[in-house]
C-alpha cells in the first residue's frame, strides 16, 4: 500500500491542483458540486465518506472525469509495436515507436465535438458525447495491461480530496 501512495502522490496532487483551478475559474461548476456535497453530507463535522458513497456522488464523477480529460496525469503513452501493421494505409514496421499525445485525443473535436477545449463537466451527463467515450479514447489511466495499476486508488484518493476541500472550504 505504501508503495501506490508514494508512487501517486504527485500525479494526484497535480490532478487536485487542476480541478481546484477550473473549479475556481468556473465557480457556478464548484456551486453545483459543493451543493452535491452538502445535499449528501449535510453534516460537515461528520463528512467521511466512504468508496460506496463516493462514488455514487455522479457530478463529482463527471468533474473527475472531465479534470482527467483536461489535464491527464500522464501527457503521453509510448509503445514499441510488436508486429508489421498496415494503420490507414501506411506500414508500421515491427518495433516501430509509437507515441500518443493524450493532450491532443482528449481534446479531438471529432470525438469530443465542438467543445472539446472547454471545461464542461455535464458533457459526462450528455449521452451524445459518453456513448462515443471508449478505453481507447479516453485514457487518463491509459488501458490495457500495462495501464496504471493504482488507478481506482488515485480515482478514490483525488474523489476524496477534492470533495473534503470543496464541502469544507
Amino acid at each position: 500500500i505504501m508503495t501506490f501512495l508514494i508512487a501517486g502522490h504527485e500525479t494526484t496532487s497535480s490532478t487536485t491542483m487542476w480541478a481546484l483551478y477550473l473549479l475556481a475559474k468556473y465557480p457556478h461548476e464548484q456551486d453545483l458540486l459543493r451543493e452535491e456535497l452538502v445535499k449528501a453530507f449535510p453534516d460537515k463535522s461528520k463528512f467521511n465518506p466512504s468508496f460506496d458513497e463516493i462514488n455514487s456522488l455522479e457530478y463529482l464523477n463527471c468533474i473527475v472525469k472531465e479534470t482527467l480529460r483536461i489535464h491527464s496525469p500522464a501527457p503521453m503513452i509510448s509503445r514499441a509495436n510488436v508486429e508489421d501493421k498496415i494503420i490507414g494505409g501506411y506500414l508500421i514496421p515491427k518495433n516501430t515507436t509509437i507515441m500518443i499525445a493524450l493532450s491532443a485525443l482528449h481534446k479531438s473535436t471529432e470525438i469530443w465535438g465542438p467543445t472539446a477545449n472547454e471545461f464542461d463537466p455535464k458533457r459526462w451527463l450528455n449521452p451524445l458525447y459518453t456513448k462515443n467515450v471508449t478505453n481507447y479514447n479516453y485514457l487518463p489511466f491509459i488501458t490495457g495491461t500495462r495501464s496504471c495499476i493504482g488507478n481506482k486508488l488515485a480515482l478514490a484518493e483525488f474523489k476524496i480530496l477534492l470533495s473534503t476541500l470543496i464541502r469544507n472550504f
